[in-house]
């Protein structure tokens, strides 16, 4: 009997001895980080978690700029997000429409000073560089795996953003660009994953594409959780500022994979790295303006008092002219600071808020022309996929007024305490202007200032000799039909 337990235990061993040895690559995906640099500590901590248990490959689906003034405002803007992107380790990384945020000078710096790969199948540049390759590909003991990346052309063939910062670059359709490269590389590769950076209903059509030769959409932009299985394609997308990760762990057995898990990582529980730590301190340290205090908050500011702050700022500005605002508007969606505590304001706070360098656009127009913006976007969308910043009161003023909503939900009427007929003064910032009012009306009622709205804010706060008391009543509201 003892005999055969020993052979038997010589047979488990030979058995385990010859077994293939199953390893382990780990995809690292990062989206919409937008300059969240106090995050940088807690995904460096799961990169070195990673790299413990196998190789690493650490990719990024774009806007890593415009969000914090210590990355967007540093004397070489976006520099910093590099230089933390490098010393976390990142290997490839496509562009987001933000990336295009302050022009091609800046941009290139950007790229130049990378230590991972750019690419983008869908844009050219008039420049020689940048040169965004369509694709990167990664051989790791003889698998091959390949990052594609393409960003939005949603906005007439551009992507979202200020026109003029497109000046030196030419774009191709993301979509076509997208199945086009993907298919094309799919039969001498064995992983194809796309940067995309064209929002989550353009990556769940090209995923539903037959044959689109994509494993994986690691996708951007509109700022979605996803983790799904689409036909044969997985797409995934982490929300933003770093908020969650996504990981593919790729096993490989013998040269080839043999499966693939998608884990999706929430990062708020995450232990910090503390050298990563270090870096982002001292960046933030880089520019002592940026942390001057400008103003003291009397009281807490929730994400709705800051945005009535931009909009007193935008009322209160000393226009050329003499020009003086009866009715101010501004976007709920372009208001980026979430709050602000009681006490010291700084510099950077009121930049945060701002990351776009946005204008402001004064003109005249009747309470007929702001009712039509207003409703349009209200109900903008589709019942099956409305527009995430539709179906509330997206547009915040310095005058109160009633939404009316029909059975449906949808803005059927606009009700102000205005003259009908009436041209009043108006000051928006241009962002609707720009995305939200007919392109012949603003030409004809409307101009741009190229006054930001930074500088605005910079001086509505210096004026504040008491102190900046909050505001944090939403004063649009929307009237539901009684039954």
């Amino acid at each position: 009997m003892q005999k055969n337990l020993f052979f038997s235990f010589l047979l488990t061993l030979f058995v385990v001895a010859c077994s293939p040895k199953e390893e382990s690559i780990y995809i690292i995906t990062t989206n919409d980080m937008h300059a969240t640099i106090d995050a940088f500590p807690k995904l460096a901590t799961i990169v070195k978690e990673y790299e413990r248990r196998g190789t690493v490959l650490l990719a990024d689906s774009g806007d890593r700029v415009s969000g914090n003034a210590y990355v967007d405002d540093a004397a070489e803007a976006g520099v910093p997000i590099v230089e933390l992107m490098n010393a976390v380790g990142y290997d490839v990384v496509t562009v987001g429409n933000h990336e295009f945020d302050k022009g091609h000078e800046v941009l290139n710096t950007m790229v130049e000073r990378s230590e991972f790969k750019w690419v983008a199948a869908n844009v050219g540049c008039k420049q020689p560089q940048p040169k965004f390759e369509p694709y990167a590909t990664f051989d790791i003991d003889g698998i091959k795996i390949d990052f594609v990346g393409v960003v939005t052309t949603e906005n007439e063939g551009f992507p979202l953003g200020r026109r003029a910062a497109y000046d030196e670059f030419t774009f191709e359709n993301d979509y076509d660009s997208a199945l086009s490269t993907c298919q094309a590389i799919a039969p001498e590769h064995n992983f194809v994953v796309l940067l995309s950076h064209m929002g989550y209903d353009m990556d769940l059509n090209f995923a539903k594409s037959e044959n689109n030769g994509c494993d994986w959409v690691a996708g951007a932009h509109s700022h979605d959780l996803k983790n799904e299985l689409v036909g044969t394609t997985q797409i995934t997308q982490n929300n933003k500022n770093l908020r969650y990760v996504t990981i593919a762990k790729l096993s490989v057995v013998e040269g080839e994979i043999t499966a693939v898990e998608y884990e999706r990582i929430d990062t708020s529980s995450i232990d910090e790295d503390s050298a990563t730590r270090e870096l982002v301190e001292k960046i933030k340290l880089s520019d002592p303006t940026l942390n001057e205090v400008v103003a003291t908050a009397n009281a807490d500011a929730t994400h709705d008092g800051v945005a009535n702050l931009t909009v007193e700022a935008l009322a209160h500005y000393p226009y050329p002219n003499g020009f003086v605002p009866e009715i101010t508007f501004y976007h709920f969606g372009g208001v980026r600071t979430s709050e602000l505590k009681k006490g010291d304001v700084r510099r950077v706070d009121i930049l945060n808020n701002d990351p776009f360098l946005s204008t402001i656009y004064l003109g005249e127009m009747t309470p007929a022309q702001m009712r039509k913006f207003i409703i349009d976007k209200y109900n903008s969308g589709t019942p099956e996929r409305p527009d995430k910043e539709s179906h509330y009161p997206y547009f915040r003023s310095d005058i109160e007024y009633e939404i009316i909503l029909d059975e449906k939900g949808d803005a059927t009427e606009i009700k102000f305490e205005l003259e009908e007929g009436k041209k009043y003064r108006v000051a928006m910032g241009n962002y609707i202007a720009e995305s939200y009012i007919d392109k012949e009306l603003v030409s004809s009622v409307l101009y741009d200032t190229n006054i930001s709205v930074r500088e605005a804010m910079l001086h509505y706060v210096g004026t504040l000799s008491e102190g900046y008391t909050p505001d944090n009543t939403i004063h649009q509201t929307e009237v539901k039909p009684t039954k």
